[in-house]
């Protein structure tokens, strides 16, 4: 049985609605854009920033900080780190990014990657985000970039690696059902 599932995902493969789906099926919390929400409250930055910034790695010296010289991403990550851990210790969870499965390995969770091929990928961006499919193939890339980077940095593994994580599904493949019914088994 596992009290916690996270849910590392490609843009457009669905990871969120699948989290969503499966949280809902287990009774669990789902902890996804609200750890963010949760961040501007602490911080008491603007939700524009937090976001823009979410997911980043601590690389950019222009937001250092004079009192204590850490930067901005810094800060964000701590704060959702210890939101994460405090969740962790409230309730089983369904964790979306923000390195949850690394944040959370003492608690040994059940660590998921969501992927699917590029063309569902691509349909799905279009049909969630409404751009056209250049614009689509940027926001794709341009995320998936920022989650690798911010993967790599915070969790010293290879994002979508076998080594890593405890399940890889394709929810291009076997559809977002299949993935909830998976990992809801799984979970039990």
């Amino acid at each position: 049985m596992y009290d916690f599932i996270t849910i590392e995902r490609e843009y457009g493969s669905g990871g969120h609605a699948i989290a969503e789906a499966l949280a809902e099926k287990l009774g669990y919390e789902l902890y996804d854009r609200n750890v963010v929400v949760e961040t501007c409250k602490r911080l008491e930055i603007p939700y524009e920033q937090v976001s823009s910034m979410d997911e980043q790695n601590p690389v950019n010296t222009f937001f250092k900080s004079s009192k204590d010289n850490t930067t901005l991403e810094e800060k964000i990550y701590d704060m959702e780190k210890q939101i994460i851990l405090e969740a962790a210790e409230k309730h089983k969870c369904v964790f979306v990014g923000r390195c949850a499965s690394e944040i959370l390995k003492e608690k040994k969770p059940l660590r998921v990657f969501v992927t699917a091929d590029h063309a569902f990928r691509l349909e799905r961006t279009l049909n969630v985000e409404k751009i056209s499919s250049g614009e689509a193939e940027d926001v794709m890339k341009k995320f998936d970039k920022k989650r690798e980077k911010f993967f790599v940095a915070h969790a010293g593994a290879r994002w979508a690696s076998p080594e890593y994580f405890d399940l890889i599904l394709n929810s291009g493949r076997i559809g977002a059902e299949g993935c909830v019914e998976a990992l809801a088994a799984l979970a039990k």
